[in-house]
């Protein structure tokens, strides 16, 4: 089982330091094998707006961009990605950044073309192993915005080496009421509103062994759009828990 620290202090959040938590859950027998942070260590990487998007003149394959980052004056900064398109918003390290890998972001410049920054992929962040292209952030997200806020990365992954008898904290339901047991708090659920049904239609569903399945519970679901993104929240939650 593995969860991020950041989800479990919305459900409770005792008012101890992560080693202690995790200390607390290994004595407990919820066996804390690994604390890993959730992104890379990098800084003076900010939101930024592509403002526009115009041909190398002496390179086919990289391109000239102005980019907001909040300020009075625009950057122009010189790109290869195939999916950098006028509008995007997306992680824009400045001069003077420091990537993971120890790379350090300079004036400089390209074929030429003088260039104020790099715009960066996930991997580049230490966010993922590998991308198709620049990391592409919501269209509100607001240029100038320091991507570690953004995206609440001061986070650590926690993960649990746990025993078959403790099923019930392999969601973060169980992991947040033990938890709650254990530093004596009361856990408050996120809010998260119940969803009506819009069809009355039903599944047959015959429990033959009625004493170890009690209750069974399903919802049909119909006309799913596959071309929605998933929300970029729900993307990290999802990679914070492997």
């Amino acid at each position: 089982m593995k969860f991020s620290e950041q989800w479990l202090r919305e459900w409770v959040s005792p008012d101890v330091s992560t080693e202690d938590l995790a200390h607390r859950l290994t004595m407990a027998g919820l066996d804390v094998d690994a604390i890993e942070n959730v992104a890379g260590e990098f800084s003076t990487v900010v939101v930024g707006e592509v403002l526009t998007v115009s041909k190398h003149p002496d390179a086919d394959k990289l391109k000239v961009c102005t980019v907001n980052i909040g300020e009075a004056e625009a950057l122009q900064i010189v790109c290869g990605a195939s999916n950098v398109v006028i509008g995007m918003r997306v992680p824009t390290a400045l001069v003077g950044a420091k990537l993971p890998g120890g790379l350090k972001i300079k004036k400089g410049k390209l074929r030429g073309e003088a260039s104020h920054g790099m715009l960066c992929s996930a991997v580049e962040l230490g966010l993922a192993e590998q991308a198709d292209g620049l990391m592409p952030l919501p269209v509100d997200a607001q240029p100038g915005t320091d991507i570690r806020d953004y995206l609440n990365l001061n986070d650590v992954s926690i993960e649990l080496g746990l025993t078959p008898n403790r099923g019930d904290c392999l969601g973060m339901v169980g992991l947040a009421r033990e938890t709650g047991v254990l530093f004596e708090l009361d856990t408050t659920a996120p809010d998260m509103p119940a969803v009506k049904p819009s069809s009355n239609e039903k599944f047959a569903v015959a429990v033959q062994a009625s004493e170890d399945c009690p209750r069974y519970v399903g919802r049909i679901i119909r006309n799913v759009d596959m071309k929605q993104e998933t929300p970029l929240w729900m993307q990290e939650r999802l990679r914070r828990s492997g």
